[in-house]
């Protein structure tokens, strides 16, 4: 039987979650901060922690993981 390792779990919800914060800086710039808070809430994130992905996120804000290539 094959098992995927917790170390392997969490680097999958990392870069899932890394993914859905990314989203959420895009929705914020482009919808408003409701729907980027309501996404990430959707996605289980603490309002302490939206809260401050949200207000670190410049108008205009480049997401993390977005190649520049």
């Amino acid at each position: 039987m094959f098992q995927v390792s917790d170390t392997s779990r969490e680097r999958r919800r990392d870069a899932a979650m890394a993914a859905a914060v990314d989203e959420a800086i895009r929705f914020d710039r482009e919808c408003g901060a409701a729907l980027a808070w309501a996404y990430l809430a959707g996605h289980g994130l603490p309002p302490e922690t939206i809260l401050r992905v949200l207000s670190q996120a410049p108008d205009g804000a480049v997401p993390r993981r977005q190649s520049t290539h």
